[in-house]
């Protein structure tokens, strides 16, 4: 293996992935070819007879999917005779709605052209989103077009009505009434929605002898019993980090999987661009076994197993809590007996003491809840109660675990003969060791019933009894609770396409309402919750918003109990055990994309690259690459992992900086049910996962035979414009940061980057451009450009689906992906950086992980016009660096020659192609030479932007700087314009765009408010002040492409050797004065 500096020596190394790390053969032939792999292999071969075969092969297509030699199918057009009052025609409208998630709402605004929404964002009147929104969000409007949702009631496996559901149902609900409701179970998701939690009074009072279950795979029980524990009763913990200067994450991802991590996001960047007179920056320290999205993001990460957090969140109480009792002082000091090498600890105590109340510590799901306990205790001990952290009540607030533990008791006993699941799917998601399916069978033998509401007939409704389908909640009417406690109305934008159900219309008609209506119940809950007397212009106001102003739930400050905390950490460190060498701790995790699996028939979230691994299409069991040596395995290598009589075999994904002894599962995957997207897709952790180890346990792993194809993409698209060690002395030039310190010493550290070399800025031919350098093309109004800090940017990937979104980007599938063919407009690069490239663990252990947004640059000298034959990519009058699609005759000179490497070729009409797994890169049905070209599904076709053209097979495309936007807003700016001007004006001025008026998708998904978008004219623009920042730099300037997209360089926040010594002394003072 070849050393990781590669010949580098400045000590510091940047490296994309393993493979160009080893350089091995295969990533030295992807690098070197001139298209992506299988781009080219029909014409690779020397084989001349093998030439000849293809192009037969291909003249006999030619008569079946040719547009000369075939006729289209006949397609109707229908006229739009009446409109609806309030509507232009081609006219966007926009909606605030909301959906909930694990009992949490998110609001959204769903933009609908005549009647058919086809695009979220975020709710700028919503307390968490503000107008951003997360890949989840982005990708929910998909899930409405998904050809394989439920289109009907199904009755054991046959297809039923609506009709016959309610027929059988009277009379069935009838007589469990008569039995006061003694063996009828409800098992419902998490929801905080006040019409459901109304339904269900109705419901229990109709059948006061029934029970009620609430059951969520990705569970918060460890921090509500935590909570319980430390106050008597359940509060949920609401983080301030805009006011926190020291953040310390105890196995917590709070920048992906918290519920409200939209506004972490955003409050989190806000403290890492040091703007202010003083370069303020927050600091983050985090504490994992996993690698998560926020460790990734941290300023000091450690590595070590899930269990051993606990032990560092004793050793940190120990530090900082003054005054304890004898008892808790003697059960926290013997931690220290445990042999963990924790040397940062004093550190990390010094550092928040330093920022007493603007500090904040915060505990993962994942964590026992004595974890959670002490971490409430460390907050209070730093008075941060109040200022970063603040406490509501949680009522009726119940383990979800042992919810599920008691129904399944009631099924093994017999003690239930009508299950009714609302939502959820618990015979896929359920623990290990409640054997749910069994039991759903054993009470099936026994002439129960199931009745399950779903949005697919999945694995649980495969089994019920009567499935009932589903509504998405753009086609209903409800409400819900966003993570503050603000209640949020959701409004339906579309009649249910499948004449689907709401859970509250679910509901209210087994409680007794023959005619269910969701508009109904949502509005009587709401006149009876607020009990205003201007009831009508309330309510209006409250669906205009998607949310009640004013009603948050009140802050409390309850105070920490300490009794008996010293016997849980007794407890807890009895159970404690060092690592085995013949085991491995397996931690269970939410995936980043598809959540608990719900979203597992998603293609947008399916293709979406994970932000650590860029793993697609698949989970995989993650490593250090230390312990797949120690397995003698390799990326690709199938494993078997196994816990008790319980097996799961999966295939490996090395990761560097991941836990040594430690394999990250992700939840979601290896579904059972026939989706085209989800079908075949990973491997099921749930399997393994039991209900008294649902975070983490402790399992034997050994090596199989066999191996499974991985789709990654990091090392797709990569920059070789210079090979070997050059390229490798370039990476700081191409990635550019520094600590805060060397920024306050040297505020344009970007343009004495290493490896950075610009000769001159001299063209060879005379230039009419930059515009707003040299006045710029001759009538052009407008210089449309693009920020990104790279300080702000974690790394997210909302970016990249709503960009999907919105400019009709297709889905290509794993085979594709595998050969490099993804279409992505934007990408997310991912570099481990090394900086002492001589330590023996610099392959395993990276320093930190750095993450680079890339899209089109709209290069003022673009290479990629110079080489197209047909000027089919060119500059508009806006100097936008635009293709012309019909003009494109796909010869790719233009991605050949592009140095960003952000163009994409369509292979296919992707639109029409199935998405297919591992079929072979070239296959096609049938069905895809006798279809028009460019149809797609008819409902997949109804959320295609109508703004947005949709791209063919043999053409080439790349972001646009959402062109569509900026006509909108141009053709709005001048029609204000004209509206404004006076009867005889004549308007000989150029008519600006109002700033933020508009931006593009990225920027405004984008929670950490990374991108910035506008118009270099404007000298009051913020992308203006982001161009000029003393941070702002060019990718590959020395190449003179002048991009119209600037980064910012990225800063981070270490502590310093000076730094700890006063920092210690300071926290010890304080630390005797608060004892």
């Amino acid at each position: 293996m070849p050393p990781v500096n590669n010949g580098n020596n400045n000590g510091k190394s940047y490296w994309r992935g393993l493979d160009e790390l080893q350089q091995t053969p295969e990533f030295v032939e992807f690098m070197h070819r001139e298209f992506p792999s299988g781009a080219s292999e029909l014409l690779d071969s020397g084989d001349r007879r093998h030439f000849l075969k293809i192009m037969g092969a291909s003249f006999a297509l030619a008569g079946v999917g040719l547009t000369g030699c075939r006729r289209w199918p006949e397609e109707t057009i229908v006229p739009y005779a009446v409109r609806p009052e309030g509507q232009t025609p081609g006219k966007p409208m926009q909606y605030a709605t909301s959906f909930e998630l694990n009992g949490v709402s998110h609001g959204v605004l769903a933009i609908s052209y005549d009647g058919r929404p086809i695009k979220l964002e975020g709710n700028p009147e919503h307390p968490v989103s503000r107008g951003s929104s997360d890949a989840i969000a982005q990708a929910a409007i998909l899930n409405l077009y998904d050809p394989d949702r439920s289109r009907r009631v199904r009755h054991n496996g046959s297809d039923s009505s609506w009709d016959a559901f309610t027929d059988w149902a009277k009379d069935h609900f009838d007589g469990l009434e008569g039995n006061r409701g003694s063996g009828l179970a409800i098992l419902s998701e998490e929801t905080d929605s006040p019409s459901a939690k109304a339904m269900r009074d109705q419901l229990m009072a109709r059948f006061p002898d029934a029970t009620w279950h609430t059951y969520e795979p990705l569970s918060n029980d460890n921090a509500r019993e935590g909570s319980i524990r430390a106050f008597g009763r359940s509060f949920r913990t609401h983080l301030e980090l805009e006011n926190a200067q020291t953040i310390v994450s105890l196995d917590a991802d709070f920048l992906s999987a918290h519920p409200a991590a939209t506004k972490l996001m955003r409050d989190y960047a806000a403290g890492r661009r040091a703007d202010d007179r003083d370069r303020t920056m927050n600091r983050l320290y985090v504490c994992e076994g996993t690698f998560s999205l926020t460790g990734a993001n941290a300023d000091h990460r450690f590595n070590m197993r899930a269990q051993d957090v606990a032990v560092v969140a004793a050793r940190l109480a120990a530090a900082v809590v003054g005054n304890p009792s004898q008892a808790l002082r003697q059960a926290l000091a013997a931690f220290d007996e445990i042999e963990l090498d924790t040397p940062f600890i004093e550190q990390m105590a010094a550092d928040l003491q330093r920022h007493r109340g603007r500090s904040a510590v915060v505990a993962g799901d994942n964590q026992p809840p004595v974890v959670h306990w002490l971490t409430h205790l460390i907050n209070e001990a730093l008075d941060n109660v109040g200022e970063t952290v603040r406490y509501t009540a949680r009522e009726n607030d119940i383990s979800h675990f042992a919810a599920l533990r008691d129904l399944s008791e009631k099924l093994e006993a017999g003690e239930v003969n009508t299950l009714v699941v609302v939502g959820g799917n618990p015979v896929y998601n359920a623990p290990a060791d409640f054997e749910f399916a069994a039991k759903v069978e054993q009470l099936k033998e026994a002439g129960g019933h199931l009745i399950h509401l779903s949005d697919y007939v999945d694995e649980t409704s495969r089994k019920a009894t009567w499935h009932i389908n589903r509504a998405h909640f753009l086609e209903a009417w409800g409400d819900g609770r966003a993570y503050d406690g603000t209640v949020c109305i959701s409004q339906p934008l579309i009649e249910p396409l499948f004449n689907g159900k709401s859970a509250v219309e679910v509901l209210a008609f087994l409680a007794g309402d023959d005619a269910p209506n969701g508009h109904t119940i949502v509005q009587q809950t709401f006149r009876e919750m607020t009990g205003l007397t201007d009831y009508e212009r309330a309510w209006r106001r409250a669906v205009h918003d998607g949310v009640l102003s004013g009603s948050a739930l009140a802050s409390e400050r309850p105070s920490v109990r300490r009794g008996n905390l010293d016997s849980e950490l007794n407890a807890w460190r009895e159970r404690w055990a060092p690592a085995a060498n013949d085991s491995a701790e397996i931690i269970f995790v939410r995936d980043h994309k598809i959540h608990d699996g719900r979203f597992a028939n998603n293609g947008w979230l399916q293709e979406l690259p994970d932000p650590l691994t860029k793993l697609t299409w698949d989970n995989a069991a993650v490593m250090n690459p230390a312990m797949a040596k120690r397995l003698n395995a390799k990326t690709g290598d199938m494993i078997r992992i196994t816990f008790g009589d319980r097996e799961l075999d999966a295939a490996v994904m090395e990761l560097p900086g991941h836990g040594r002894q430690s394999i990250t599962l992700s939840l979601g995957y290896g579904r059972e049910f026939n989706g085209r997207i989800a079908a075949g897709a990973g491997f099921n952790a749930n399997v393994l996962r039991n209900s008294q180890n649902a975070g983490y346990l402790n399992a034997s792993v050994s090596k199989i035979r066999g191996s499974y194809k991985l789709a990654t993409t990091q090392l797709h698209h990569a920059f070789d414009s210079v090979g070997g060690r050059g390229k490798q002395e370039r990476l700081p030039s191409i990635f550019r940061e520094a600590t805060r310190d060397e920024y306050v010493n040297q505020p344009k550290f970007v343009n004495k980057a290493e490896g950075l070399h610009v000769p001159h800025r001299l063209s060879l031919w005379e230039e009419n451009l930059p515009f707003h350098r040299q006045g710029g093309y001759k009538g052009a109004e407008y210089a449309w450009a693009m920020s990104i800090d790279l300080s702000a940017c974690v790394g997210c990937g909302a970016c990249v689906v709503a960009c999907q979104a919105e400019n009709n980007i297709p889905i290509v599938g794993k085979e594709q992906v595998l050969t490099g063919r993804e279409m992505h407009w934007i990408r997310i690069d991912r570099y481990f950086r090394v900086d002492d490239t001589s330590r023996p663990d610099a392959e395993e252990n990276p320093d930190a992980i750095c993450f680079q947004p890339v899209t089109c640059m709209h290069c003022e000298n673009a290479p990629c016009e110079q080489v197209c034959p047909v000027a089919a990519t060119v500059h508009d009058e806006d100097g936008l660096n635009v293709m012309v699609y019909n003009r494109c005759i796909g010869t790719r000179y233009c991605s050949n020659n592009c140095p960003y490497k952000v163009r994409r070729f369509n292979y296919f009409d992707y639109h029409r192609r199935k998405p297919y797994r591992e079929i072979g890169y070239a296959h096609v049905d049938r069905e895809y030479f006798t279809t028009p070209q460019a149809a797609a599904h008819p409902i997949e076709q109804m959320q295609f932007n109508p703004e947005v053209t949709i791209r063919v097979r043999g053409v080439m495309e790349k972001c646009t700087f959402c062109v569509q936007r900026i006509s909108i807003a141009k053709i709005d700016a001048r029609s204000k314009r004209r509206r404004e001007r006076r009867p005889d004006e004549k308007i000989t001025e150029r008519i600006a765009v109002e700033d933020g008026s508009f931006t593009t998708a990225c920027a405004q998904a984008c929670p950490a408010k990374a991108i910035e978008f506008g118009d270099l004219l404007d000298e009051n623009s913020r992308v203006v002040q982001k161009h000029r920042h003393e941070r702002g730099y060019e990718l590959l300037e020395e190449f003179n492409t002048k991009p119209r997209l600037k980064y910012l360089g990225k800063l981070r926040n270490p502590r310093q050797d000076t730094e700890v010594a006063a920092s210690i002394t300071t926290a010890e003072s304080e630390a005797k004065v608060h004892a």
